[in-house]
């Protein structure tokens, strides 16, 4: 009893401590000029803390000293961010660090007050709890793991990131024997996240610690979507070995801070990049006259985005001419950086009359992760200069000249030389009447070869756009049953180890990506939209189980066996 009390009062001692410590820190820097402040005040060896210092001084604060961290801290990263605000008619700019600290060991560690040209702020208490494990980025595998038949690295090549940037996440698998062809690894899992397999399996030899090993090395690019910070679950083999060996086996997974958008800009999009390309090219007729065409093709090439998540380039309202856009087409590449996606909008614009057309800038905000500040692509304005048609001025010009000649002409005299005089007026109409019809002719032949173009145009177009469409609509398939793939294997994982809490939450989760164009939020809906009695019987026994006090006695085998048949009817086209 003596020994609950002094415990309890131990905790509810540090407790206190903790909580004052928190509140005497945020009234000390209510009036400072630098103020500092952590995220989470209390954690254990294997997590992060994010340390933010904010700087409202006048002028360009110069970057607080961090080397004072390095005692009792691993600094994995750090970002600055400039924000602006406006009181009343004056203008304050606050500088803000963030810094994400790994502690390398436990107890009661101090952040040292930090300096920002001259002034201080005050120092803060973090409670760290538990033991030292593996450092941040990678899963490093023990002594035992390593002389295993069979085991996985896990990496990333940032532990911190912005909001739906870039990730690249590398898979190794271990093993010493060949395996059989039934041996499957699983993709990696993180919630709130797209995961594309960035390249094809590298396959080699190597040797770990003196053994001779077989490796399978595999890239992925992944873009979080919700800041805050993340576990990566790592990849899981199963599968047995050409000597008849069942192993299954999954890797360590990788913690992640995710940090929220950085700026926002008026058209609603954010696109945070390592380098961004903005071209033009216009294929247009010389000179331009009314009813006359361009083509105007312009390409965003950017580096660490999905090309879906690019934005529209185009600006198709104009007072003197009509644009029309007639494909907009999406690229992805991979390389040793990552993503690379392509953007190509090609236009067609047509004068509507004659004069000077503007065609305005184009401006593309995007944030650059590698300098961490926002940048601008650019295309300056485009000026068309549109003159008068000349098949209408060439007729005009022939009936003026042809009007002035007939009135010089002298009348004749004698009557006997009338009819001849006639004659002649008659004989001078006929070249103008044959230029006209072949000035008209032209005309016709060139209206018709134009109609002839422009039907050709639009048919190219609309193949152009429906296979654009048809391919969006299978890259769209592709990331859906990616999706389902990924957290069916959370499920299925979940299912084995019988936690009846995880798998009610990566039951919803696969659930949300196997029926995507439905909203489901409980096992409710899934009941509903799977219409069949024998999982609903399971998912009912899952809720009971959830509820009671006997969640080790729930067992997922048979629940797991009713959602793999539901998948095998889909494949087989009967649901």
């Amino acid at each position: 009893m003596t020994l609950r009390l002094s415990t309890f009062s131990l905790d509810h001692e540090l407790g206190m401590r903790t909580f004052l410590l928190f509140i005497l820190t945020i009234a000390s820097s209510v009036h400072a000029d630098v103020n500092t402040y952590l995220n989470k005040y209390s954690i254990s060896t294997n997590e992060t803390v994010r340390l933010t210092i904010e700087s409202t001084q006048q002028g360009q604060p110069q970057r607080p000293d961090l080397s004072v961290l390095n005692q009792d801290f691993d600094l994995l990263g750090s970002k600055k961010i400039t924000i602006s605000s406006f009181q009343g008619n004056t203008r304050q700019a606050t500088t803000r660090w963030q810094v994400l600290l790994r502690p390398n060991k436990s107890g009661e560690l101090q952040i040292p007050a930090l300096s920002i040209n001259g002034k201080q702020s005050s120092p803060i208490i973090l409670l760290v709890t538990g033991s030292v494990n593996t450092p941040p980025g990678s899963s490093i595998p023990s002594p035992q793991a390593a002389r295993a038949p069979i085991f996985i690295e896990t990496s990333i090549d940032h532990t911190e990131a912005y909001q739906g940037s870039q990730l690249i996440y590398t898979v190794k698998l271990f093993h010493k024997d060949p395996l059989h062809k039934n041996a499957a690894l699983s993709d990696p899992f993180l919630n709130q996240a797209l995961i594309i397999p960035a390249d094809d399996v590298k396959r080699s030899e190597t040797s770990v610690k003196g053994r001779p090993y077989f490796l399978e090395e595999r890239r992925y690019v992944i873009f979080p979507d919700a800041p805050g910070t993340h576990f990566i679950e790592a990849p899981l083999f199963s599968g047995t070995s050409q000597t008849d060996q069942y192993v299954e086996t999954q890797g360590g997974e990788i913690e992640i801070a995710i940090l929220p958008q950085a700026n926002s800009n008026s058209q609603g999009y954010w696109l945070p990049l390592s380098s961004l390309q903005l071209e033009e090219s216009i294929d247009k007729e010389a000179p331009l006259g009314p009813d006359s065409s361009l083509i105007r093709t312009l390409t965003l090439t950017a580096r660490g985005l999905p090309a879906a998540r690019l934005p529209s380039l185009s600006v198709l309202k104009n007072e003197l001419a009509d644009i029309e856009l007639l494909s907009t087409e999406l690229d992805e590449s991979f390389d040793e950086e990552g993503l690379i996606s392509k953007r190509t909008e090609t236009l067609k614009i047509t004068m509507k009359e004659r004069g000077e057309i503007t065609l305005p800038p184009i401006d593309i905000h995007w944030w650059d992760t590698y300098e961490d500040r926002s940048k601008i692509a650019s295309l300056p304005p485009v000026i068309l200069y549109v003159n008068a048609a000349k098949i209408q001025s060439a007729p005009q010009n022939t009936l003026s000249n042809t009007a002035s000649l007939v009135k010089d002409e002298p009348t004749p005299t004698h009557s006997t030389t009338a009819p001849a005089t006639t004659n002649i007026k008659d004989t001078g109409h006929i070249p103008l009447i044959a230029f006209l019809a072949g000035v008209s002719m032209m005309s016709s032949l060139g209206w018709l070869y134009s109609y002839s173009r422009l039907r050709k145009l639009r048919k190219h177009a609309q193949k152009k756009r429906e296979a654009v469409n048809e391919r969006q609509k299978e890259k769209k398939k592709h990331t859906h049953s990616l999706a389902e793939k990924n957290t069916f294997q959370a499920l299925a994982m979940a299912c084995q180890q019988n936690n009846v809490d995880i798998s009610k939450l990566r039951l919803i989760e696969w659930a949300q990506h196997f029926w995507p164009e439905t909203f489901i939020e409980s096992s409710k809906d899934i009941s509903q939209l799977a219409k069949n009695q024998t999982l609903d019987f399971l998912i009912i026994d899952l809720e009971q189980h959830l509820n009671s006090h006997e969640k080790s006695l729930w067992q997922g085998d048979l629940l797991l066996q009713a959602i793999e048949t539901l998948r095998k009817r889909r494949q087989n086209g009967k649901a």
